[in-house]
């Protein structure tokens, strides 16, 4: 659910009153949280913290906005967030499991009903991902007709909606974009789904206007600047077109997505497209660090990181990308990990140095991505009894709270030995370039790394793990 709700904050600053200061009126938010991971939540607008709102005895929480600035807010609680819209006069009651955080979330008050329906939407288009991506299986025809039909549906309820409520432009702009932005994407989607990730599409195959969508597309959208969903549909579509342009310029009929010519290429067409400083500096950042996480080739994140570089204009992005490529030769092949401080469960800590005992992997989870959590240790489980000699080493990265971590690892029937959680894990996701989840360490018995970019899900895995035996 994350991945999708996630997709719909920031963008508020043209909705806001035409004030000075962009306030008007007071609003209020309160409400209860069940099984609660700590005792407060975080109130956010813009990505600026408002204030922290802290639980009493009855784990429930009020709060006044004496000088509301309306459109997207989100509030934080233990690792996991979500969006509300707040507007003048509002009265919103929030009740949530955090068991079950997404799913059990209810609103009730003045101000629900547009925040049940928003739930309710995105719920929905998660649900349907899976849905489609059986669709994609389709002739493009086929596939065209059910997601046209998909998304009138969305509209149809949208309009019933809009016609009983009479909803505000917030409103409307976040569920159309929402809902538009969702069927813009399988649509760039569409084409690798059915003929592979890295061939070559046929395009006379598809049907005519397939991507007529893409006329609609303002690669320099200023009011758009801070909304993600935006920006999940630009990188998808440079992929698209950056895959376009390996195959006009290689004589290759498969695409290897990490070589450095697809990665460049993506780069050089976000600086050729985009004119808007802001939009263009954010793609490029988030461009470049996924690739330098990822490379096993200190050249090839040399060249990329160059040519970053010169197609920047941010000085805090390129002082971020800078201290990510610095931080990553550090962490190459033939390296020591640095001293990053664990905690076990009985409360005594260690560093990533003294914790294994023979050649190790160490993999990591978060509290937000359950799926990932159960993936990972159900994974590492056969790979522990296929070898017995390597330390398997399980590490949270967000969880400051003891009881929850435990809670959570005891919900799952999890053997506690071997299971840790970082001491300060902003600073150690820092050091040891934790981006991406699914990143994976492969230490020999000398505690040297072999590889900082393993994965558990890959094949290759078994290469890695039968060297060190």
């Amino acid at each position: 659910m994350k991945q999708l709700i996630v997709l719909l904050l920031i963008m508020t600053t043209f909705f806001s009153c035409n004030t000075t200061e962009n306030t008007c009126g007071q609003a209020y938010v309160g409400g209860e949280i069940i099984n609660p991971n700590n005792d407060f939540l975080v109130l956010y607008k813009d990505n600026i913290p408002i204030d922290s709102l802290y639980l009493d005895e009855n784990n429930r929480f009020s709060y006044n906005i004496e000088s509301l600035s309306p459109g997207l807010h989100t509030f934080v609680h233990g690792g996991e967030y979500q969006i509300i819209i707040i507007e003048p006069n509002d009265s919103l009651m929030i009740r949530l499991n955090t068991i079950d955080f997404d799913e059990s979330l209810v609103f009730s008050g003045h101000g629900s009903k547009k925040n049940n329906y928003l739930i309710n939407l995105f719920l929905a288009l998660e649900k349907e991902e899976r849905v489609i991506y059986k669709y994609s299986k389709f002739s493009p025809e086929l596939f065209e007709q059910k997601v046209d039909s998909i998304k009138a549906a969305h509209y149809k309820s949208l309009e019933a909606f809009t016609e009983r409520y009479s909803p505000s432009a917030l409103f409307n702009k976040v569920s159309t974009v929402g809902i538009d932005y969702s069927y813009f994407t399988h649509k760039e989607l569409y084409p690798y789904r059915h003929f592979g990730i890295n061939q070559q599409i046929n395009y006379d195959s598809l049907p005519n206007g397939f991507f007529d969508f893409r006329a609609e597309i303002n690669y320099d959208d200023e009011e758009l600047k801070d909304f993600s969903p935006y920006y999940n549909f630009l990188f998808m579509h440079f992929n698209n077109l950056a895959a376009d342009k390996y195959f006009e310029t290689t004589s290759k009929k498969y695409i290897d997505r990490s070589s450095i010519k697809f990665n460049a290429a993506k780069l050089i067409l976000m600086d050729s497209l985009v004119h808007n400083e802001n939009i263009k500096n954010i793609l490029l950042k988030y461009s470049a660090r996924n690739f330098l996480s990822h490379s096993q080739s200190p050249e090839d994140s040399e060249t990329l990181y160059s040519l970053y570089l010169d197609k920047n204009s941010n000085e805090d992005n390129a002082g971020y990308i800078t201290s990510l490529f610095n931080t990553l030769k550090k962490l190459g092949a033939g390296n020591r990990l640095p001293g990053v401080e664990l905690i076990n469960h009985k409360s005594e800590v260690s560093t990533v140095n003294t914790v294994a005992t023979k050649p190790a992997v160490l993999y990591f989870w978060s509290n937000i991505n359950k799926n990932h959590f159960k993936n990972s240790h159900k994974k590492v489980k056969q790979l522990k009894a296929a070898y017995p000699e390597i330390d398997f080493i399980s590490i949270n990265v967000n969880s400051n709270n003891a009881s929850v971590w435990k809670r959570v690892l005891k919900q799952n029937h999890l053997d506690l030995a071997n299971e840790y959680r970082f001491n300060n894990p902003q600073a150690a996701k820092k050091l040891l370039a934790i981006h991406y989840i699914n990143k994976v360490y492969v230490l020999d018995k000398n505690k040297t790394i072999v590889s900082s970019n393993a994965s558990l899900f890959n094949r290759s895995i078994h290469d890695l793990l039968k060297q060190l035996k």
